[in-house]
């Protein structure tokens, strides 16, 4: 199977500068032949030298790349730029995708992840979500949808920073560190910014816990007791520890949680608990993503979600790595200390491993 396509998800809020900033990459030296899809071609405002396919409105640019006009359902478009590149034999490399400013990330998102010809032959790269710090502000306190891209991002751009005095930058990086604990942050200088700062950053799929500047890291200090079903040994009691978790929760609702255990995770247990929160919290589980040490699998087990869709891939082996599990969570109003109780009752902790008489 040939290499899977990297598509990076370009968002933000209205007149944040996603076109932008796609027009200033595009007018880059760069060896990469890119296909940009955007919901009306002339907010691009490139020259173009070929119509590669009216229907769907797919132009060649002067440099090579492709700019797509999205009429139609966003699955289709990128089977037609596949074909494109396998028929007609065109370059490409990579899809850089542009958010209208009230789209959330979301469903697009699930679009690759629910698609079987989008997860044989793309990927998604990051989803990069830039701020006006301008209007920033104002527009998370009146539109969800600027809280839902922010919390949504792999990374945070800020632009127009030259127009923000310094309290409030201040002040609003701090609200952005608090709704997305996971992303980084950055200050876009379209004089200086280069391709490699927005496009294959590989963020998506990357495993990160908060910033330890954001939160202390805790030991449990009590013991809880919970009860496992194990097939051959039925019920056990035990003590759990060794995990380290912390959550930040917002005025906006929006909920950040990181779970993170050196014991070895029950297969059975933590599959009947993602579908347990997927069932009961759905579309309110914006992110979540995870690299999981199952006992007795010697490879990383990687998990994905989106809303209700979700997936687990077997990683690479471990190897001499530190094996540790690590489950990160971006969502509306979840009960945090409730999940951090719920996941204790996956864990194969020593002494419940003792108990059981497995290694």
């Amino acid at each position: 199977m040939d290499k899977k396509i990297p598509v990076t998800i370009i968002t933000g809020f209205l007149g944040a500068g996603k076109t932008t900033l796609i027009n200033a990459l595009l007018h880059q030296p760069h060896e990469e032949k890119i296909a940009v899809i955007v919901n009306e071609y002339g907010d691009v405002g490139v020259d173009y030298n070929l119509v590669v396919n009216v229907k769907e409105e797919v132009y060649q640019m002067n440099n090579g790349c492709l700019c797509c006009t999205l009429r139609t359902d966003l699955s289709d478009m990128l089977q037609t730029i596949f074909t494109i590149r396998e028929e007609q034999n065109v370059p490409i490399d990579r899809i850089v995708i542009e958010t209208t400013g009230l789209a959330e990330p979301g469903p697009i998102a699930q679009t690759f992840m629910r698609t079987p010809f989008l997860q044989d032959h793309y990927e998604i790269d990051s989803v990069i979500t830039l701020v006006d710090v301008t209007n920033a502000l104002y527009q998370l306190a009146h539109y969800e949808e600027s809280i839902d891209q922010i919390a949504f991002a792999d990374k945070l751009l800020l632009t127009k920073v030259e127009d923000a005095d310094g309290q409030m930058l201040r002040l609003l990086e701090d609200k952005l560190a608090h709704l997305d604990p996971f992303a980084a942050i950055g200050r876009l200088d379209l004089a200086e910014i280069e391709v490699t700062d927005v496009l294959g950053l590989k963020l998506f799929d990357e495993q990160k816990v908060a910033r330890p500047t954001d939160v202390e890291l805790e030991e449990e200090e009590e013991d809880h007791h919970h009860h496992h079903e194990h097939p051959d040994h039925g019920e056990h009691g035990h003590d759990h520890h060794h995990h380290h978790d912390h959550d930040h929760t917002h005025s906006e609702g929006i909920v950040t949680l990181s779970l993170t255990t050196t014991d070895p995770i029950h297969p059975t247990m933590i599959d009947m608990w993602m579908n347990e929160l997927i069932m009961t919290f759905g579309m309110d589980l914006l992110r979540y993503k995870g690299v999981l040490q199952l006992y007795g699998d010697s490879n990383q087990i990687i998990y994905q979600g989106v809303n209700m869709t979700f997936k687990a891939e077997r990683g690479e082996p471990w190897g001499e790595r530190q094996r540790e599990s690590v489950l990160v969570f971006i969502g509306k109003n979840l009960p945090v200390e409730e999940m951090k109780q719920s996941f204790k009752n996956c864990v194969l902790t020593k002494e419940v491993r003792e108990e059981l008489n497995i290694r």
